[in-house]
């Protein structure tokens, strides 16, 4: 029973979801209250686009051992990657009920805290985390992207730097740091990490904009300019930083383009004439000219 448990988490973890799948449903054949088979499996179907499969798997296998932290902590993984959060703070406090000190738990709950706003209490979950993991680079990380969150960017600085000492290929950690530097109005410094951000991972569209956003604080408007449209290259419709780039056009004298930009922004059509020259487009709305 190991040995054929062994296969499945090998192809899994292998990255062969396929086999993994049958020698999971094979296992579960022979074996149908197997736990560790019926969490991992679930896991398994929630990768493979089958979330509520693999949410029902999980809590068969918590029925049947339900001290198993693990599969607590990877059934809130499911709920907030499905955008449900409360059900996942809740998965990860029975998760850390039955294991106080597991790191992973505690970082995830704080992660989702955060997302769900409660920045307070996100904070503690992750200091536990790093606590319990000091070498862990994202838990620095994230308690840095909270305390921006909270206002302490001097604090949220060293954690950050805590985070890159430890992982010095940490594209967003380098993000996080320029928007640390640039609430602090250290301009010069938010720039170059932005820009270390990319060079590490040039498909960050918030850090392009965010390094946009630096350049026109310093009036660098063509610079600017060129962010938001790498930004907009990786996040075609991004609402934001097409307005942002209309501004920016207006500030550098290109008052068409800009216009131009911050109708699309806002979803509105461009102005023109139809081909019968009867009607006239004026936002979203059509009238006659004979109306006026």
């Amino acid at each position: 029973m190991d040995e054929a448990l062994n296969t499945a988490i090998q192809h899994h973890s292998s990255g062969q979801l396929n086999e993994a799948s049958e020698a999971y449903q094979k296992l579960l054949t022979i074996s149908p209250d197997n736990p560790d088979a019926l969490h991992f499996f679930g896991v398994l179907n929630h990768q493979m686009g089958k979330s509520t499969e693999g949410i029902d798997l999980i809590k068969k296998a918590l029925s049947l051992r339900p001290n198993y932290p693990e599969a607590y902590s990877n059934l809130g993984n499911i709920f907030r990657e499905t955008g449900n959060l409360e059900n996942a703070v809740s998965s990860y406090r029975e998760a850390l009920s039955v294991a106080p000190d597991y790191a992973e738990a505690h970082y995830n709950l704080g992660q989702t805290q955060r997302a769900l706003g409660n920045f307070e209490k996100a904070l503690p979950s992750l200091q536990e985390a790093v606590k319990l993991a000091p070498d862990f680079p994202e838990g620095h990380n994230e308690i840095g992207a909270v305390l921006r969150d909270l206002e302490r960017p001097e604090e949220a600085l060293q954690s950050l730097q805590t985070a890159l000492s430890l992982r010095p290929d940490f594209a967003e950690a380098y993000s996080n740091l320029g928007s640390t530097y640039a609430d602090l109005d250290t301009l010069d410094s938010a720039v170059i990490n932005f820009q270390k951000a990319i060079a590490l991972d040039p498909n960050l569209a918030d850090t392009h904009t965010n390094l946009g956003n630096t350049f026109r604080d310093l009036g660098y408007f063509m610079d600017a300019i060129e962010s938001y449209n790498k930004s907009l290259s990786v996040q075609p419709n991004d609402k934001e930083t097409l307005y942002l780039l209309g501004n920016t056009l207006l500030d550098a004298g290109h008052h068409k383009e800009g216009l131009k930009y911050q109708r699309e922004a806002r979803g509105v059509i461009e102005f023109g004439i139809d081909e019968t020259d009867e009607y006239e487009i004026v936002g979203k709305a059509i009238r006659n000219k004979n109306d006026d």
